[in-house]
């Protein structure tokens, strides 16, 4: 009986714990115990009294629910202010360089400028931020850091330059050493697969776009731009259902993009003149931006690429953006 009994509680997941009389008391893991007489000079030769209790696979105390999700908040809080702190130093720098193109701190007199502060109040860039940033532009001096631009190859042959704007720029070349490394690329000369160009992007209603279009033609190209794009056009499918309603009339809340190319000493002349009257365009983009030489060849090559390509393509395009003082990053594909 005692066998059969010590059977029963270790497939119970019992433990034995104290001798002392002639009968057992036999409890499983619900609590629920019974007494049984056995004759122990037939077993141990001694009076004996075994207590059996349910066994913990683990000693470590049980963790509350609160305090694991506490830590999982924490852990993923600490992530989101990261990947914030990164969006607000690109923004303060944008503004800082877009005071140096345009040649003011004052967004009234420089049009690159306020739509800058425009953007940064738009992703959420707190007010004494920005405050901060244009009274730092404002002082004069060495502000900005300094401008550098690396040039990279993947080796896949596809051309990146990334600008980065530091006080340090033995910080930001190590930073981009590791990067570059460890996604398979290298340091080259990628430059003279670019062009540098002043960038203008104004918002208009798609149902009249033809007439803006041959407007900023008019105006854009007269005041030294080198193209005006529909981007609707340029964005295939879509551009033959861009600004009608599905049954095909015209819809009066669509808005699309167009996009005006110029040289870089251009910029600050583009955005200041299409954003005030008589014009007073809506821009929704001016800055300086690094732009493949051929746009034909670059379209081809990016066809070309493989899926897998493209996408460590993609991994190291936004490690670099990721980077606090990066501030820019351009393929020679499209």
């Amino acid at each position: 009986m005692f066998r059969q009994a010590l059977l029963t509680a270790r497939r119970a997941g019992a433990q034995r714990t104290s001798f002392v009389e002639r009968h057992i008391d036999v409890c499983n893991p619900k609590g629920t115990c019974r007494s049984e007489s056995f004759d122990p000079s037939n077993i141990l030769g001694f009076n004996t009294q075994v207590f059996y209790q349910k066994r913990d696979f683990t000693s470590t105390a049980t963790r509350q629910s609160g305090h694991n999700k506490w830590s999982k908040i924490r852990h993923n809080k600490a992530i989101q202010d990261g990947k914030k702190n990164v969006l607000y130093n690109k923004l303060q720098k944008d503004l800082l360089i877009a005071v140096q193109v345009g040649g003011s701190p004052d967004p009234a007199l420089n049009a690159t400028l306020a739509q800058a502060i425009k953007k940064a109040k738009s992703q959420g860039l707190p007010k004494a931020n920005l405050e901060r940033t244009l009274a730092r532009a404002s002082g004069g001096g060495d502000t900005n850091g300094k401008e550098i631009l690396y040039e990279i190859m993947t080796n896949d042959s596809v051309g990146l330059l990334a600008s980065f704007v530091s006080d340090n720029p033995a910080r930001a070349k190590q930073a981009m050493n590791e990067i570059v490394k460890d996604n398979g690329a290298r340091f080259t000369p990628t430059s003279f697969l670019f062009d540098k160009k002043a960038v203008v992007c104004v918002e208009v209603p798609a149902s009249e776009v033809d007439r803006h279009v041959e407007t900023l033609w008019d105006v854009a190209i007269d005041l030294g731009a080198e193209d005006v794009v529909n981007l609707a056009e340029e964005g295939g499918s879509d551009a033959e259902t861009a600004g009608t309603t599905a049954d095909g009339a015209p819809d009066a809340n669509e808005k699309v993009e167009i996009e005006i190319l110029g040289p870089p000493n251009l910029l600050a002349t583009l955005s200041s003149t299409l954003s005030k009257p008589p014009h007073s365009f809506h821009l929704t983009e001016s800055e300086l931006q690094w732009r493949p030489k051929d746009p034909d060849a670059a379209r081809a090559s990016a066809e070309a690429l493989s899926e897998e390509s493209k996408e460590a393509l993609r991994t190291l395009v936004e490690e670099l953006e990721e980077s606090p003082e990066c501030v820019g990053v351009w393929c020679s594909i499209d």
